[in-house]
């Protein structure tokens, strides 16, 4: 019942109820098939064959605080613990628990807070958003009306933006000392998700539902829009340029858009994964679940053969976090974009399982079961050819 009133509860906030950090497979197949326990199976042998470093499970976000140590929140049941590990000692300590749960969270950029939304255990379960500053272990709940991204952190991380009521709060660093930065009387657009990311030389607007923001960008004192996207949580300043994920469900595009020319290019044209991070110059994202990097400074795309549910840079660039069915493991860069005689037969074990499941319909759970299948394919033909 609880689960139900979740659900209920983000349809009415028009909340988008996209795909990410699960595996696709299990919304398309069905997941007591023993096609789906081959899959599963070989995946995490092949994480344990390329040395990935296995950190923990119930994993419901995960993130980097620096190059040495990541930052996630452990799910057991309606509890939630937030722990801290790090990499090269592999010790860990809890940081702060909480009951409800997780909708989204966020990492400032210097590593010295992390905010989380959730839904609390309320018989209607309600939202709440909580800042905690992680060396000092003081936590702040602030005022929140919506479950969806409402709130970013500042370029430097020292400062934290927030919609309360009708105005986008600005949060000063220690002393949570509130300033409003933007109302609704002088917004472009107002809507119930609303988000300002700011990044000193550029401010951007956010506003939008189910999955479509408009995002507007300052400047010459006024608000012009730059283009849609599907969440604010994928919107990233790089130097001049923007990063966000489009799209649709099946068909989610990265693209990368300049504040100088105003054009856009189309880095990635479709994938079933929303799932979009920055760190510095360097942009990953998933190409139908295979992690893939975008080197700006270069324009250069990187495909690995590695698969992920959810995947980050560290700030240092040599390690990658990702999430593999609710566990989380450490990778070096170098091993994720390695093409070696190991990756192409994990690739061709791959197409050969996918194209035995293209003959399965038995083990179907969508319409759009066989659109997946062959997209899978079809991406693995791809990086086959990259030998």
């Amino acid at each position: 019942m609880r689960v139900l009133l979740i659900i209920l509860l983000v349809l009415v906030l028009r909340m988008p109820l996209y795909a990410r950090a699960i595996p696709l497979d299990s919304v398309y197949l069905n997941t007591s098939s023993a096609e789906y326990h081959k899959l599963f199976l070989t995946r995490l042998d092949y994480y344990q064959s390329i040395g990935a470093q296995f950190i923990d499970s119930g994993i419901a976000y995960a993130g980097w605080l620096n190059g040495k140590e990541v930052v996630y929140i452990k799910e057991s049941g309606n509890t939630n613990v937030i722990i801290i590990n790090t990499i090269a000692t592999r010790k860990k300590y809890s940081l702060y628990q909480f009951k409800g749960t997780v909708i989204s969270a966020r990492i400032s950029t210097n590593g010295a807070y992390i905010a989380i939304k959730y839904f609390n255990t309320n018989k209607i379960p309600q939202p709440v958003l909580l800042l905690i500053h992680i060396p000092k272990k003081t936590t702040k709940v602030l005022q929140t009306a919506s479950a969806g991204m409402d709130y970013s952190f500042s370029r430097d991380g020292n400062s934290f933006y927030y919609k309360k009521n009708n105005c986008i709060v600005k949060v000063m660093g220690d002393s949570y000392r509130e300033k409003e930065i933007l109302c609704q009387y002088n917004a472009p657009q107002w809507d119930e998700n609303t988000a300002i990311l700011d990044y000193n030389s550029h401010r951007l607007f956010v506003c939008g539902s189910s999955g479509n923001y408009d995002v507007y960008v300052h400047t010459n004192q006024l608000w012009k829009k730059i283009f849609t996207a599907i969440t604010p949580a994928e919107v990233f300043i790089a130097n001049k340029y923007v990063f966000y994920t489009a799209g649709f469900p099946g068909g989610y595009t990265v693209n990368l858009y300049s504040l100088q020319s105003g054009k856009t290019q189309r880095v990635l044209p479709g994938s079933f994964n929303p799932s979009l991070h920055i760190t510095g110059n360097t942009a990953i994202f998933l190409n139908n679940a295979f992690i893939t990097l975008y080197d700006i400074s270069q324009n250069k795309l990187l495909p690995a053969i590695v698969e992920s549910d959810e995947a980050m840079v560290s700030p240092d660039l040599f390690s990658i976090a990702s999430t593999l069915y609710g566990r989380l493991f450490i990778i070096p860069t170098e091993t994720i974009l390695a093409l070696d005689p190991q990756s192409k037969r994990y690739l061709a074990a791959m197409e050969s399982a996918y194209t035995l499941i293209l003959q399965k319909k038995n083990i179907y759970t969508s319409s759009y079961s066989s659109t997946y299948i062959q997209r899978k394919k079809a991406t693995i033909a791809s990086l086959l050819t990259l030998f």
